[in-house]
């Protein structure tokens, strides 16, 4: 054999000629769609090894073999990421890389079926995990069409035959609204998402309206997108239309920045005259607001889950579980206490 090129961006020709074999046997060797003699592949391999050669994505799935490599699809809710959407592609990367597979994220705020297909058809990817989750989700069909292996965190409006993991958000409003009432409160508001479309949405807003019945209380909601100017605005309108309001919580950590801020400038000082939940907290938050009571909807627990799982589906191997629920979490901070006497 000749000697080895110290390159790192070495060739598959490279590769044959270090081996003393064609490229064709490589190819094979790489892909094990043809028998190559062990011997061979043993002297292939430790070529590839001096070399430094690593078969490119594009051409794993030339020669036939899978990709090993996996796609986050999440759509996200603004153009740059929130904390607890960082918080979901940091532990599914974490889990992906030591299980060995490339980890590819397709993450802007408008993800539809079409950049969808790209990808999928494309052949670069083995599986996928799609996040933000409608109630009638056009790429959950495509992907079960296209025969991709998947897994959803969220839920659809029909989840049989899928493979899933989702925060109970059915409990996460109730262990809030249970907390206020323990304490004394009876004026509850949810600011809630207003797109009601998103299957996390849909559940928090139906999970709101079955705990107001369950504790006799007149549901109070008010709609807020993902940002600290929209939560301004709707605390704002609540401030306006509900006067005796003495608790209200909050979907995301990103609008309780806005709507705490508005609190603070109509002199309603927390837990004094306003008792706020927060769906999850950021260091932004923090600063804004100091030790709040949380709902800890716990992206680091889903989004691991979720990754094993499609790593399992990948390998063939059996789901203890193929739809997981994960329990939020009840923080107590100080952003809580009984109501004001009137």
């Amino acid at each position: 054999m000749t000697q080895p090129k110290a390159n790192p961006r070495s060739t598959i020709k490279e590769v044959a000629e270090l081996a003393g074999v064609a490229k064709t046997t490589v190819s094979h060797a790489i892909s094990g769609k043809r028998p190559v003699a062990p011997e061979t592949r043993e002297r292939i391999y430790a070529a590839m090894r001096q070399l430094r050669f690593k078969p490119s994505l594009v051409a794993r799935r030339l020669a036939g073999s899978p990709s090993h490599a996996i796609a986050l699809i999440y759509p996200l809710a603004s153009l740059s990421p929130a904390a607890v959407e960082l918080r979901f592609i940091t532990s599914i990367g974490e889990v992906i890389s030591l299980g060995h597979y490339t980890f590819l994220t397709l993450a802007s705020p408008m993800v539809g079926v079409d950049d969808l297909s790209q990808i999928i058809q494309s052949g670069l990817v083995d599986g996928a995990i799609l996040m933000r989750i409608q109630v009638n989700d056009q790429r959950v069909k495509f992907l079960r069409e296209s025969d991709t292996p998947f897994v959803m965190i969220g839920r659809t409006r029909v989840n049989k035959g899928l493979t899933l993991v989702d925060l109970d958000g059915e409990l996460a409003i109730e262990m809030a609204v249970k907390h206020l009432i323990e304490l004394g409160h009876q004026q509850i508001a949810f600011m809630c998402p207003d797109d009601v479309g998103f299957g996390f949405a849909y559940r928090l807003v139906k999970g709101y309206e079955k705990s107001c019945r369950k504790h006799a209380l007149r549901p109070v909601m008010c709609p807020a997108s993902w940002s600290d100017d929209a939560g301004y605005r709707a605390m704002q309108s609540l401030l306006a239309e509900q006067p005796n309001l003495t608790g209200v919580i909050i979907w995301s950590d990103v609008v309780s920045i806005g709507a705490v801020s508005a609190l603070r400038d109509s002199g309603r000082a927390i837990p004094q005259n306003m008792s706020v939940i927060s769906f999850d907290k950021s260091d932004h938050l923090l600063m804004a607001s100091g030790d709040l009571t949380v709902i800890d909807t716990r992206p680091e627990e889903i989004g691991v889950q979720a990754a094993r799982m499609l790593l399992s589906i990948l390998k063939h191997e059996p789901l203890a579980q193929a739809q997981v629920l994960v329990p939020p979490q009840l923080t107590i901070g100080k952003s809580t206490s009984s109501p004001p006497r009137r």
